[in-house]
């Protein structure tokens, strides 16, 4: 069942008159965990708090039937166009490359050049068959399409991490009971 709109304008951070969050971070994702208690806190707070205009944007996913796992990628998966060639992520890698930075951009790269890895995974979208859609109409990538972690990515390709061991990533996947193209193995079964 897709959250209606009342519920999905529910699920936006609240903000003072000034556009100032009214709740910490653990208080939202408390707060939101009550109507989507399959998402880890981390990720409400890096995907929904972190970022304006996602919560609609990728409402078409049906939240209520996500489930999320920490995963390992390594150079196989992170070399996928889908994922080495995203749009987003070589423009933000090509303008760190060419010296625009931005204080975020700067934080980041800081902690990568000294950790060899990013300080939060990215969220990645499991979409082995393609068909899903987001909701304004952009097909997802296929087998796999970054949600959430554009700029993170961008600087793993720009220092060449991909292609160093394997990092960890939110693996984001439709409930098997609601996407018949999912299958389980035996022991996610049991």
């Amino acid at each position: 069942m897709t959250l209606s709109e009342d519920q999905l304008l529910w699920l936006e951070p609240t903000l003072d008159d000034l556009g100032d969050l009214t709740e910490s971070p653990s208080e939202y994702a408390s707060r939101v965990q009550r109507l989507l208690p399959n998402f880890p806190e981390q990720v409400l707070i890096q995907w929904f708090l972190e970022h304006d205009g996602v919560i609609d944007e990728h409402a078409g996913l049906d939240y209520q039937n996500l489930r999320f796992k920490l995963a390992q990628f390594g150079p196989e998966e992170l070399g996928l166009p889908c994922l080495a060639e995203h749009e987003i992520i070589t423009q933000y890698r090509d303008h760190f490359l060419r010296g625009v930075h931005s204080p975020q951009m700067n934080r980041l790269a800081n902690y990568m050049r000294v950790n060899r890895t990013w300080p939060v995974p990215p969220l990645i979208f499991d979409n082995p068959d393609g068909r899903f859609v987001a909701s304004w109409g952009l097909k997802y990538s296929r087998p796999f399409d970054l949600l959430e972690g554009h700029h993170r990515m961008a600087l793993l390709y720009a220092f060449g991490l991909h292609t160093e061991g394997s990092h960890s990533v939110w693996l984001v996947q439709k409930d098997p009971a609601h996407n018949p193209a999912f299958k389980q193995t035996p022991s996610e079964a049991a």
